[in-house]
């Protein structure tokens, strides 16, 4: 971090339920303690076009990104839009729900904590996902998890809770309203198959959802997708298996497989829910003789696109 000399903090206030400005001014103090020496600009995004715009324009050696998952995707997506040379790189102060970013490089969810540990932190490449012609940090995922993550969006609101409570309140939602099984199309390694999936998650991390551990063995820097797929399942079944997703001890379970591959193609019905790093995201059009409509999601793994700072000793 020595050789960190300008840094850029981006604040989205309306991470942790509309608290991020309130939350950031607290955290102002510490972070110009332990950054001290450094050139600091600070700029509150208003939305995610204007997140996406600064990610791709801001001259600056590194981007804090202070805010959740889906702002700090925001800004990736603005930076891979650049040259790879003149990347600034990113890293977080966890203020949002879930916070599984944070989590995947190593930081504590506590932002002051987190802080104190970047001010020591280390550079590191990591690989970026892409689906269609959108980047991911993290994860994207078809089925009951997607809705899962929509229902984490609307309890948020109503509730003003946040993190692994939230979503497993917003599971056990989705599982009394939403488990039914999804004819998917998935292509991997050129070999095509159809599968009746309640869950079809591609993993760049280990975590999703504030905390469960879907990927347990995910590296940011393998250059692999991590690829959790579940058939069906009892509704009593998926309340055991959600809370061994939640442990990461659930690969070895019957229903579940998982494989690692650089790319993918998946084509769903237009109603199965998907999201990408907890926000929705929408499919291409694949035209059939069929009168269902299909949505296809081309995926892919981007090796060593992203310099990111995560915690030092």
């Amino acid at each position: 971090m020595e050789q960190v000399r300008n840094i850029t903090v981006l604040v989205n206030p309306a991470s942790s339920n509309g608290t991020g400005h309130e939350i950031w001014l607290r955290l102002l103090p510490h972070f110009e303690k332990q950054f001290t020496g450094r050139k600091i600009r600070i700029i509150e995004t208003t939305s995610a076009d204007h997140a996406e715009a600064l990610g791709a324009t801001l001259d600056t050696q590194m981007i804090v990104s202070v805010s959740g998952d889906g702002a700090l995707r925001d800004i990736a997506q603005g930076l891979m839009g650049r040259p790879s040379y003149g990347r600034p790189a990113l890293t977080v102060i966890p203020v949002g729900s879930g916070n599984d970013f944070a989590r995947n490089l190593g930081l504590p969810t506590n932002p002051w904590l987190a802080i104190t540990r970047l001010a020591r932190g280390r550079r590191q490449v990591i690989d970026v996902g892409k689906v269609n012609s959108q980047y991911f940090l993290n994860t994207v995922s078809f089925g009951v998890d997607a809705a899962i993550a929509h229902r984490t969006t609307e309890l948020r609101r109503s509730t003003r809770r946040r993190g692994f409570v939230l979503y497993g309140q917003a599971a056990l939602s989705a599982v009394v309203k939403d488990l039914r099984p999804h004819r998917c199309l998935i292509t991997i390694d050129g070999h095509a198959e159809e599968r009746d999936l309640l869950i079809c998650a591609a993993q760049n991390g280990r975590f999703y959802g504030g905390g469960f551990r879907i990927a347990p063995t995910a590296e940011l820097d393998d250059g692999l997708l991590n690829i959790c797929m579940v058939t069906q399942i009892s509704k009593p079944k998926a309340v055991y298996y959600l809370a061994r997703i939640a442990q990461g001890t659930h690969e070895m379970l019957p229903s579940i497989t998982t494989v690692k591959t650089n790319a993918l193609s998946v084509s769903v019905d237009a109603d199965v829910p998907a999201q990408c790093d907890g926000e929705q995201v929408v499919g291409v059009e694949v035209e059939t003789a069929a009168a269902a409509q299909l949505l296809r999601y081309d995926l892919q793994l981007i090796p060593a696109a992203l310099d990111v700072i995560g915690p030092g000793e």
